[in-house]
């Protein structure tokens, strides 16, 4: 899935963080089966799943124009054809039923996918990042150290 396109890849970049904004168009009735498909119950398990990515910092969802377009924004750490590459590997269940309901989406693993997300990727205007130079990764491992940490001192507190 590499693509000599890369380094002309849409999408503003901070540091090592990116955006990424996809905007599609939804098959007719596809508002109402996403909304039925990503309901809570999918949404409570997306979390675990979204985090073996490892290098995306968040995503959203959002149906407008009346129910006939989405909209996907994320922001993610590294390289674009990684990036794609990282869905159609660890989640392609979960992006197939994402995009499932827009207007000529091929499936993640096909080979036309890098070329239909470019064709829907908008460049933001503007990007910020409050951490432009820390990975997910980064930020998960000074969590864990945060909270040994805090262990510390609560035991060294009860002593």
């Amino acid at each position: 899935m590499s693509n000599p396109q890369a380094s002309v890849r849409p999408g503003l970049k901070v540091g090592r963080s990116n955006e990424f904004t996809l905007i599609m168009p939804l098959k007719p009735g596809g508002a109402d089966r996403m909304r039925k498909k990503l309901d809570d119950t999918y949404n409570a398990t997306v979390q675990s799943t979204s985090n073996r990515i490892g290098t995306l910092h968040d995503m959203r969802f959002v149906i407008f124009d009346n129910d006939t377009r989405l909209l996907f924004a994320s922001t993610f750490d590294g390289d674009w054809d990684a990036y794609i590459n990282d869905f159609a590997t660890i989640a392609p269940e979960q992006i197939d039923l994402q995009f499932g309901e827009v207007e000529g989406y091929p499936g993640v693993r096909s080979p036309d996918i890098k070329d239909f997300v470019a064709k829907h990727q908008v460049t933001a205007t503007s990007f910020y990042s409050a951490y432009p130079n820390a990975s997910v990764r980064d930020v998960w491992k000074a969590l864990k150290i945060k909270e040994a940490f805090n262990n510390l001192l609560d035991e060294a507190a009860s002593s």
